[in-house]
């Protein structure tokens, strides 16, 4: 063996005088057996020795780390960062999603148990402080700790606004004892709300609100109820709701519009923004969930109410038909979750509605209930007539006229429409949209099977023309497979879009199985 500067170097291991027996089947004597322990003694020793002197190297080698990073902290370029930009940077690690949580293991909290300066910096800077989320479960381990946490946390965030949010998931309700403290507590800081969300929990606390609290600047509510109960026909007559955008989730929509509508005592004008959720739950986990709609008349006669409406989300189903045509004159946003067939909700209550003001439409068909209707087509060409300014189009359309005279109507939309999302139970291709004229920035399509080939060429023709074109999202259906344990068909590479600057994405999906019914059987699985 030779060394790098060409001294011939003793080799490590030396050439085993049982060479010729090494990796072979022999079976040594019991002499050889003596010789080859004698061989290994000196071998041995020598492995002992250089163990011993690598857990002194690691030792010293640890050593000496430690003191060399002591040092090497001392000159870091975090530790020589000014205040200002670190401030920058703590609020940069917020949560974007929702609001800031009680927990150590998270900002802003987390980085209060780095160092004393961060704790300090972290201490000085408000905007750290300005949401909080305040979970009852939590609450009720050491509530007198957790109620002066929450002090001391909103009383951090002057002078910015706060967005505060308080929720229960506990099934048995044994937290909601504390809501009413948790809710005194931070009410004190009701002069700086912006937003509030109150999720679960028993809805007379949240009534009681209004007696003791003023909340000038409070722009954002949301309201999911434990369940139905005593006072919650009266939650949108209160005046956190003057002036805010309410979203009022997991209340029988039809109990609390209905016994209100004709009760001249209540208010509606003060609600601008109005979300009313289809889900109401149930009340404790022995029983189910329902869910409950507006008929048409009556969401007629809450848009009648409601003067001053911005935006409104609700459930619909049939009802009776109307006959007058109403003007909505401030409504700039209309979701409408259909029970039923999206063609009759498009004829029965959108035909009666003139939406000056509207720019946002969607209507969306939960139960996937497909009734051919002709004047589907009539309705939408109206719609768009009544309601040139709209931008934002979501559609569930069934297989009849309406997707064939689909770029008719959609032309009709143009110039303003850039946002479209369209649901068809058919086997149509991306170009029913490629309309002259219609240059859209977002484009979502819920379509049967269709290959890959057509939409890849449509979406290199919108690359090639310089289009408006941003997001592009399709979901294709496939039929269901007998064999649950096959996936459906793989998703193709959409990374030739992604690097020219087009947000794409695809998903393959599988229709669920058919119930069974007394002419057709149970499919075999």
């Amino acid at each position: 063996m030779k060394s790098t500067n060409g001294v011939r170097a003793e080799p490590v291991v030396p050439e085993s005088p049982f060479n010729e027996l090494l990796h072979t089947n022999h079976v040594p004597t019991d002499a050889v057996i003596a010789q080859i322990r004698g061989h290994l003694t000196p071998h041995e020793a020598e492995l002992a020795r250089l163990d011993a002197l690598i857990r002194d190297l690691g030792a010293k080698r640890e050593r000496i780390k430690h003191y060399v990073d002591a040092h090497k902290a001392l000159i870091s370029h975090p530790r020589r960062l000014p205040p200002e930009l670190l401030q920058r940077i703590f609020v940069e690690c917020l949560p974007t999603t929702h609001n800031a949580v009680m927990s150590v293991a998270a900002a802003p909290l987390l980085l209060c148990h780095i160092c004393s300066r961060w704790r300090a910096i972290a201490f000085a800077t408000p905007k750290m402080w300005d949401s909080l989320h305040v979970s009852m479960e939590n609450y009720t381990i050491h509530p007198k700790n957790k109620s002066a946490a929450i002090v001391d946390g909103l009383t951090r965030s002057a002078p910015f606004p706060l967005s505060l949010s308080i929720s229960c998931c506990d099934p048995l309700g044994y937290a909601h004892g504390y809501c009413k403290p948790a809710l005194r507590l931070s009410s004190k800081f009701s002069a700086r709300w912006t937003s509030l969300q109150y999720i679960n929990l028993p809805i007379q606390p949240f009534l009681e609100l209004e007696e003791t609290v003023d909340a000038p600047l409070l722009r954002d509510v949301h309201v999911t109820c434990r369940s139905s109960g005593v006072g919650h026909d009266h939650i949108l007559n209160s005046k956190f709701f003057s002036g805010t955008k309410v979203s009022v989730t997991s209340l029988d929509p039809a109990s609390l519009v209905l016994e209100r509508l004709q009760d001249p005592s209540y208010r509606w004008e003060h609600l601008t923004d109005l979300t009313l959720d289809r889900l109401v739950p149930g009340p404790d986990r022995d029983h189910h969930d329902t869910y409950r709609y507006l008929e048409y008349e009556t969401v007629y006669r809450l848009l009648e109410c409601c003067t001053n409406l911005r935006s409104l989300m609700v459930p619909i189903e049939l009802g009776d038909n109307l006959t007058q045509t109403l003007e909505v004159p401030a409504l700039e946003s209309l979701t409408l979750t259909a029970a039923g067939s999206v063609c009759e909700a498009l004829e029965a209550l959108v035909d009666h509605l003139v939406m000056p003001k509207l720019t946002k439409f969607h209507l969306i068909n939960l139960e996937f209930l497909y009734y051919t209707s002709p004047d589907a087509v009539e309705s939408l060409e109206l719609l768009a007539e009544n309601s040139p300014l709209i931008s934002d189009l979501r559609l569930h359309l069934p297989q009849d006229d309406t997707v064939r005279s689909l770029r008719t109507v959609l032309a009709n939309f143009s110039p303003h429409l850039q946002k479209l999302s369209l649901g068809l139970c058919v086997e149509i291709h991306p170009y029913v949209v490629a309309i002259p004229g219609l240059d859209m920035t977002e484009l979502s399509l819920d379509l049967e099977y269709v290959p890959d080939a057509l939409w890849m060429q449509f979406l290199w023709r919108h690359i090639n023309r310089h289009s408006k074109l941003r997001k592009f999202h399709l979901k294709l259906w496939s039929p269901h497979r007998g064999d649950t344990s096959e996936p459906p068909p793989a998703v193709s590479d959409v990374d030739p879009f992604l690097t020219r600057g087009l947000d794409v994405s695809v998903e393959n999906c599988t229709r669920p199985p058919s119930k069974g019914s007394p002419w057709q059987g149970i499919e075999n699985r």
